[in-house]
């Protein structure tokens, strides 16, 4: 694939990676809930998701486009995590509106 092709193909790639990003940390955050954490271990997670994200972001940038940053790249994850966190916002939202319901 070359030209636009290839460049949509690199743009929806970062999309889900960004999707991926924020799904993931969308599951440590239930972990924190259903196991109580205290500060230190908290940062220490945190920590050590960012360096993990980084890595991750890393290797999928230089799969895709060959190691070089392009802006389209860091603007396609921002919006693949905006996008899940609002898919996941109204879906919560319903869900918590419905449990308010029953009770």
């Amino acid at each position: 694939m070359s030209g636009i092709g290839a460049e949509l193909s690199v743009f929806l790639q970062a999309i889900l990676t960004g999707n991926l990003v924020y799904l993931t940390y969308c599951v440590l955050r239930i972990i924190r809930r259903i196991i109580k954490h205290n500060l230190f271990w908290v940062s220490l997670e945190d920590i050590l998701f960012w360096i993990g994200t980084g890595f991750f972001v890393f290797i999928r940038i230089f799969q895709t486009s060959g190691g070089s940053i392009r802006w389209y790249f860091v603007v396609g994850i921002l919006l693949g995590g905006i996008t899940t966190h609002e898919i996941i916002s109204k879906i919560s939202k319903k869900y918590i509106a419905k449990r308010k319901k029953r009770e």
